[in-house]
């Protein structure tokens, strides 16, 4: 199922999000849907690629995911920005989510997650 604002798709759907075992589990957080439309609206709608997003507790387990990942509550994704390193995928994140959600630096990805207060990682 693809996503659409105000009758636009908006280059993501639902199997993207989806647990990687299988189990079904596929459901997005809508602002986790708002916060990666908003990072590919401002890299000019260059390719967004999801490469983890939600997790059951035995995926989860089974990739060292810590105990209480956002990943585990479909608010969190980890993705790659077509063309864009993570250093500047990261650095966008934290000045335009100041203040809020989670982000983190990987080899090659950026992770973001909607949670109530402020997080940084990997910096």
């Amino acid at each position: 199922m693809k996503f659409f604002r105000n009758g636009r798709y908006v280059g993501f759907s639902r199997e993207e999000f989806a647990c990687s075992c299988g189990c079904g589990l596929d459901t997005v957080d809508a602002n986790l849907l708002d916060a990666l439309i908003e990072i590919k609206q401002y890299f000019n709608g260059a390719v967004v690629t999801i490469t983890g997003g939600n997790r059951c507790r035995s995926r989860n387990s089974a990739v060292g995911g810590a105990e209480h990942s956002k990943h585990l509550d479909c608010k969190a994704a980890d993705f790659k920005v077509s063309g864009v390193s993570a250093d500047v995928v990261y650095n966008y994140c934290d000045v335009n989510f100041a203040g809020k959600y989670g982000v983190g630096k990987y080899d090659g990805r950026t992770h973001i997650d909607v949670r109530d207060n402020k997080a940084r990682w990997g910096f």
